[in-house]
């Protein structure tokens, strides 16, 4: 991680400093001391700061798939998930508040190439205000609901047995207003509202609340997407939590859309995150429903810290569809055909810098 410092108001310290000078001959060196600190701290208080990040992942996949009518094939690949460089900056604006933005690109780190479809800051884009009032944010947001989804996921969306490619919301949405308010014993509210940017009664509006201590999280999520779906408006729930057992924890997860004339989609999720050491084992069972179709996915995970930013994990996932669904392991590995079923393993190193 890199950070920059820039001084605002550096014309006003340099005019400061250059006043202090003939000071030397009529005070003594404590005196010039405290104006050069007492300079240097007025320009640190108006001062901003840009921060450059990211994490770059890569594992080696072996899958092996047999499809509705019993034909096997195997892949095997070299993938990259969850590989981005961040971008951030805050300014302190005084009295609490100050200015933020941030910058998230998605790339593959096994061809270099950017992720989203080459959609440049595919994963987060905003700019915004933070204060005692809370966050206000504008631009691309991610949406309360994959705010509150992502930690409850003992895999954090993440490698072969993350949930999120059977969890069917929309994680991130353009043009959208974001408001995330304090945490006051425990309880944190956010909220998201995307327009409709010309296109007549469509907009997006997201709600979420959370509650935490040392012992429980409790997650709830509601959106509703004006002609979101052929048939009229979409609703979606998000219902989950854990219960923490100073470092073991178990979680719970449950996902709805409900869109007019069409069955309701349902996931389920329960998991362990089980640390160890400088290890972790990850474990979690999921099952989506629409109608009578099916899919089911078992999956366990096990990370080893090389140091503070570098782990390397392995992982193992079967996942069951039935004749009405087509889910996959993860987007970034080979689709699956409708009905096909796979068996997943995985090795991999993952560096945060």
């Amino acid at each position: 991680m890199l950070m920059f410092p820039s001084f605002v108001d550096a014309h006003s310290a340099r005019r400061s400093l250059v006043w202090a000078l003939p000071l030397c001959k009529k005070s003594s060196f404590s005196s010039v001391v405290a104006v050069f600190a007492s300079t240097f701290a007025a320009s640190v208080a108006a001062q901003s700061s840009v921060t450059i990040s990211g994490k770059i992942e890569a594992s080696l996949d072996h899958l092996s798939m047999k499809s509705a009518a019993g034909l096997k094939r195997t892949v095997r690949s070299v993938s990259s998930d969850s590989s981005r460089l961040i971008f951030e900056g805050t300014e302190e604006l005084g009295g609490g508040l100050r200015a933020k933005f941030k910058l998230d690109q998605a790339f593959s780190a096994d061809t270099g190439a950017l992720g989203f479809g080459g959609v440049a800051l595919g994963r987060e884009a905003f700019v915004g205000l933070a204060g005692r009032f809370g966050e206000l944010r504008l631009g691309r947001n991610y949406i309360p609901m994959d705010d509150l989804a992502a930690p409850l996921d003992p895999f954090y969306f993440t490698g072969v047995g993350a949930a999120w490619p059977m969890t069917f919301f929309v994680p991130r949405i353009n043009n959208s207003v974001k408001y995330i308010s304090p945490r006051v014993n425990g309880l944190q509210l956010r909220g998201l509202m995307s327009p409709s940017e010309g296109v007549t009664g469509a907009s997006f509006n997201g709600l979420g609340a959370s509650y935490t201590d040392s012992r429980f999280d409790a997650h709830l999520a509601y959106t509703l997407q004006k002609d979101g779906a052929p048939t009229g408006n979409r609703k979606e729930l998000l219902l989950g939590g854990a219960i923490k057992f100073d470092g073991p924890r178990l979680t719970a997860l449950y996902v709805q859309r409900d869109d007019p004339g069409v069955p309701k989609r349902s996931t389920a999720l329960v998991g362990v995150n089980l640390p160890s050491g400088v290890g972790e084992l990850r474990a979690s069972y999921i099952l989506e429903r629409q109608a009578g179709a099916k899919a089911r996915k078992l999956s366990a995970q096990y990370v080893h810290s090389l140091s503070k930013r570098t782990a390397v994990y392995t992982g193992i996932a079967r996942l069951d569809n039935n004749a009405g669904f087509a889910e996959t392991i993860n987007p970034a590995l080979p689709r699956l055909a409708n009905g096909e079923d796979v068996t997943a393993f995985q090795v991999g190193i993952r560096h945060n810098f």
